[in-house]
């Protein structure tokens, strides 16, 4: 008991990072006696879903084969499900042994579907097992809504990927209403119920990722400004550099934002790397600045990169407004960091800009894990003049990081309805 409780503990707080996993409604599942969860199925990781955050074990049927693979069937056994043979013919074997699971007080988990969803909503025909356990035992049937999974871990996907997963456990339906219909009409009645229940918190976050999935396909949107500013400003920086150094690189990247504006096919991890671009650009360019103002190289500048790519991790989770703000800000506080090191030079300046920029869009904009983001960060800012030196000439560079803050805030990153090119306004929050 004492390692299941151990290791869901472990699995919970790494599903916490990954999926940014919660789970509410939990309590709704009976404390004592015999249950029967019932809930749609997205993904490989449901089973761990509906039980990182319930006390109780919730026995799961699972295919025999899987506890002969090592360490599966140890996991499989230590979160409470059980072998069937799923073989033809054994359907009954299996009920039979959940029915007793149920009638001696367990709680009992099925999926209807009786298999991971193909489109992310519910099959449109469900297996009637859950409702008949329920009425047959007259225990409760509680549904639960398992969000964000398919995106996370869909059939046709070899490994997951980080997307936010909410699971939500409905009120109990109690079977005692049904049990004096007929035998079809009670099993119908109740598995609508039950679909009732599931599908009307699962339609916004299936509707979400639909959108998402379309974005991921549009055509990616014209050089904005975060991209054309560096092309246009960091030549001018490194002006008495060779030609070859400050130019070329440059029109090297205006091309390949018109490719990916016109040729490249849009997918996920290449809009990605288009967002992540501008940044790796501005940065670069700071580098080769700080040697053309004869300035010694960047202290620390591995743990630098390491807190900017843990700050900048939370994004993946947000509206893409919100994480495109992020990105677009931190090019904007590369830029006034710069401004700041050639009016008070110093290597030590982009450690103090750019996590005061990323801990206050943080704290602003309320993103996923920000009240570690911005802890770490203020920390980090603090230490950075105790141990590596510096003092008050560094304050121009912190205030470069907020400058950058105001800017995006003023200045927030918005699309058009219809999509195409971003428009920037005023609004002060983001709720697109």
């Amino acid at each position: 008991m004492r390692l299941r409780v151990f290791v869901r503990k472990v699995v919970e707080a790494l599903f916490k990072v990954l999926f940014t996993y919660d789970c509410v409604g939990e309590e709704r599942i009976p404390a004592t006696g015999g249950a029967v969860v019932a809930a749609n199925h997205p993904s490989y990781l449901d089973p761990i879903l509906l039980s990182l955050q319930v006390s109780r074990p919730i026995r799961f049927m699972a295919w025999d084969a899987l506890f002969r693979v090592p360490l599966v069937g140890a996991l499989l056994r230590l979160f409470g499900a059980f072998p069937v043979d799923v073989s033809r013919g054994k359907g009954r074997e299996a009920y039979a042994k959940a029915k007793a699971l149920v009638e001696s007080g367990e709680v009992v988990g099925i999926f209807p579907e009786g298999k991971r969803s193909r489109t992310a909503w519910m099959e449109v025909s469900l297996r009637e097992g859950a409702a008949r356990l329920a009425w047959e035992t007259g225990k409760p049937l509680v549904p639960a809504t398992i969000a964000g999974a398919y995106r996370a871990w869909p059939h046709f996907q070899a490994l997951p990927r980080p997307a936010r997963i909410r699971v939500r456990f409905h009120e109990p339906i109690d079977p005692a209403p049904y049990r004096a219909l007929p035998e079809e009409e009670a099993l119908s009645s109740l598995l609508a119920e039950l679909r009732h229940r599931v599908e009307r918190s699962l339609l916004p976050s299936v509707k979400r990722d639909l959108r998402l999935s379309v974005l991921y396909r549009r055509a990616s949107s014209w050089p904005r400004w975060h991209e054309l500013v560096p092309l246009l400003a960091l030549p001018l920086v490194l002006a008495r550099a060779p030609w070859t150094l400050a130019v070329v690189p440059a029109a090297v990247y205006l091309l390949y934002l018109l490719l990916d504006r016109l040729v490249i096919p849009q997918s996920l991890p290449v809009k990605w790397i288009r967002s992540l671009s501008p940044v790796i650009v501005v940065v670069t360019y700071g580098l080769l600045a700080l040697a053309e103002w004869n300035l010694p190289p960047l202290p620390a500048s591995g743990a630098l990169f390491a807190l900017l790519v843990g700050a900048l991790f939370p994004n993946l989770y947000e509206r893409g407004t919100l994480a495109a703000g992020a990105l677009s800000g931190l090019v904007a506080a590369v830029l006034l960091e710069m401004v700041a090191t050639w009016l008070a030079p110093t290597s030590l300046g982009p450690h103090i800009s750019l996590p005061v920029f990323l801990m206050a869009y943080a704290w602003e904009g309320r993103t996923v894990f920000w009240p570690y983001v911005v802890v770490v960060l203020g920390a980090y800012a603090i230490a950075v003049p105790l141990v590596l030196g510096g003092g008050v000439g560094l304050t121009l560079h912190a205030l470069a990081g907020l400058l950058a803050w105001m800017l995006i805030r003023l200045f927030p990153y918005h699309r058009t309805p219809g999509g195409g090119c971003p428009v920037w306004g005023l609004g002060l929050r983001l709720d697109t």
